[in-house]
């Protein structure tokens, strides 16, 4: 089997777009990065953060689409799997950090006294979506960006390295 720059569906492109249907795609993609990270270094509850998390996620997952090859293709499922398993972990949390009384990001320094296991499972949860290595969320990341080095996607790799960088300090606060 060949590797490389080997399309999703035989020689054809699964999805012909024009120019400038695919830079107005990029943009989107890059306004989605950029939004989520600076939308989510605003916020003072522990809920808010995740959900504009989801819109830079939102971004980086769209970079593995917009390859169209089995490469990217791949690091986009992997990409759903693992965020969707970091937001299921992390959503499953807030709830019992409520009952601890733990509204407000500033609230999770007593997390670690009150509920330890609680306060581990959060912090790894949260460095996983900030893609510390070598956690799954900072796999993820890997693979949908070089996939998108691989496909010729040189602006949106270094976009999303950045944004990526800017969202581990807003999830770094959390932990």
């Amino acid at each position: 089997m060949r590797r490389g720059k080997e399309k999703a569906f035989g020689d054809r492109d699964w999805i012909s777009f024009s120019s400038k249907t695919k830079k107005a795609e990029d943009g989107l993609r890059i306004a989605s990065m950029i939004l989520g990270a600076l939308a989510a270094m605003a916020q003072t509850k522990v809920k808010r953060p995740l959900a504009h998390s989801s819109i830079g996620h939102v971004g980086y997952i769209r970079t593995g689409f917009s390859c169209g090859t089995i490469e990217g293709i791949q690091s986009l499922l992997i990409g759903i799997f693992i965020y969707a398993s970091m937001t299921i972990d992390a959503f499953a949390i807030v709830p019992a950090l409520r009952q601890t009384r733990v509204k407000y990001i500033a609230d999770l320094g007593a997390l670690a006294k009150t509920n330890p296991i609680s306060a581990i499972t959060f912090s790894i949860t949260m460095f996983s979506y900030a893609g510390i290595p070598p956690l799954a969320g900072f796999r993820s990341k890997f693979y949908l960006f070089f996939a998108a080095l691989g496909c010729g996607a040189y602006f949106l790799a270094p976009v999303g390295v950045v944004t990526s960088v800017i969202g581990r300090w807003a999830a770094g606060r959390l932990p």
